[in-house]
């Protein structure tokens, strides 16, 4: 477990620093708050995991860091520290009990995790801290009781599956409450009924954002993201539910897990977590991550299916104590080779960094994609838009021009031929026309300046 668990924050770091925050959405809302100097959001029902993720760059952006390099750190930092944080807590928690978060966050935060800006991660990730404290906090104390409220407050407008993720957690408190108030025990009885309010209330905001959705677009995508999921789950969930089958038969049978402990089941399973952690370089033209976005219906389901493992944990460890070592273990490797595929993953996205910064300083004006090694090579990922026009994210390739640019001229803006064609461009939604001078983002006070794009686009005479 200590090898997994490190190998897990050497990969949140090594997110953090070569800025895969900025990943499709991640560099859109990276500029707008660079240009509003404040929260951005579009969705009031989801207010709360954005200031979550956007407060560290708001805060940096608020003291006067105006360097790029430091901004996108703060930003990582915001996008990347929840599921280390509930970890954490989950273990001071209840360190017997701590594998299942493990297996929370093998299954569910890292077959999602491409897409950092995710508001269900952050709410995937509040649930397992107040799930311990209502389990395992036992007595409550000050420090519990204060983790349970924050995470009953942060879950109010979080994300549409709150709705499901609140009504055990609220049901819990309401248990808990009445256990105390039978035990005399006075405060803590005040705090869970508290806390049973919060998440009937988080309930009733995520119905409501259901019922009158903001945005409907982004219901429907997940309805049809989730229907891609049960069509192709893509590399990391396929492991995922082989090492689930292999856990389940290890647990059930003395035979299996006899051999896996043998010196041929070792190197088997060493060879396993290899394979599946080092996919991205065996087969690189392979891989969409992409498909991960897909993939946040496991942020619902996967809470809802450990729950039952927790409830026996909590009311009848007895059933569980004779594999407990062996579930300890497994998971651990689960968490293992998905952080090393989260790695793998990683270093290729620095790969294409360091070659999109180059094309940034070498060229001038709109400087289109195909034209670049990135075409082939999935940055944004590979699947089609739904309307088989582009890619899936082409439209962020501005935005993250603009996101990693590494000077104060802006000199050139990659943009995909899609967005090229001025009669798509003005059917499929943009952020800023990079065509238009008057949509750019004002970034002047961060020294940023548009007048060597503005000089090559005009040599260009692209409109």
């Amino acid at each position: 477990m200590p090898l997994a668990i490190g190998v897990f924050f050497v990969w949140i770091l090594a997110a953090i620093f070569t800025s895969c925050c900025l990943y499709a959405d991640g560099a859109f809302e990276f500029v707008r708050v660079l240009e509003t100097q404040n929260i951005a959001t579009f969705m009031w029902s989801r207010h709360f995991a954005v200031f979550i993720y956007q407060f560290p760059l708001v805060l940096a952006v608020k003291l006067g860091v105006t360097n790029l390099s430091l901004l996108r750190l703060a930003f990582g930092m915001g996008c990347y520290l929840p599921w280390p944080l509930a970890l954490l807590v989950c273990r001071w928690l209840s360190r017997e009990n701590f594998w299942l978060a493990v297996t929370a966050c093998a299954v569910g935060y890292l077959n999602v995790a491409s897409l950092a800006v995710s508001e269900h991660i952050v709410a995937h990730a509040m649930f397992w801290p107040a799930l311990f404290v209502l389990l395992f906090a036992r007595p409550l104390n000050l420090t519990a009781s204060l983790i349970l409220l924050a995470m009953a407050v942060g879950l109010q407008f979080s994300y549409e599956s709150q709705i499901f993720l609140c009504c055990p957690l609220a049901m819990l408190s309401l248990w808990r409450s009445a256990q105390e108030k039978r035990a005399n025990s006075g405060w803590p009885s005040v705090v869970f009924f508290a806390a049973a309010g919060l998440f009937s209330v988080s309930m009733a905001n995520g119905i409501y954002s259901v019922l009158m959705p903001e945005m409907p677009g982004n219901f429907s995508g997940f309805k049809a993201g989730t229907l891609g999921f049960l069509q192709h789950t893509g590399w990391t969930v396929k492991w995922t539910l082989l090492w689930c089958g292999l856990a389940v038969s290890a647990c059930r049978s003395e035979n299996i897990w006899h051999w896996l402990s043998g010196k041929t089941g070792k190197y088997l399973l060493v060879a396993f977590v290899l394979v599946w952690g080092t996919g991205p370089f065996l087969a690189p033209g392979t891989f969409d991550t992409g498909l991960q976005y897909d993939n946040r219906v496991l942020d619902l389901l996967v809470p809802l299916g450990l729950l039952p493992v927790a409830l026996i944990l909590r009311f009848r460890p007895a059933w569980m104590e004779a594999g407990r070592s062996r579930l300890v273990q497994l998971a651990a490797m689960m968490l293992l080779a998905q952080s090393l595929w989260q790695l793998s993953i990683t270093a290729l996205w620095y790969r294409d960094v360091v070659w999109m910064q180059e094309t940034l300083v070498a060229k001038r004006g709109i400087f289109p994609l195909r034209s670049t090694v990135l075409a082939a090579d999935g940055m944004l990922g590979r699947e089609l838009h739904p309307d088989a026009i582009g890619g899936r994210f082409d439209w962020a390739w501005p935005c993250l021009s603009l996101s990693l640019t590494p000077g104060k001229q802006i000199n050139c803006l990659i943009c995909s031929e899609v967005f090229m064609d001025p009669t798509i461009r003005r059917q499929i939604w943009q952020p800023f026309d990079p065509f238009n001078p008057n949509t750019l983002p004002r970034l002047g006070h961060y020294g940023l300046g548009y007048s060597n794009y503005l000089a090559g686009l005009s040599a260009q005479n692209l409109k």
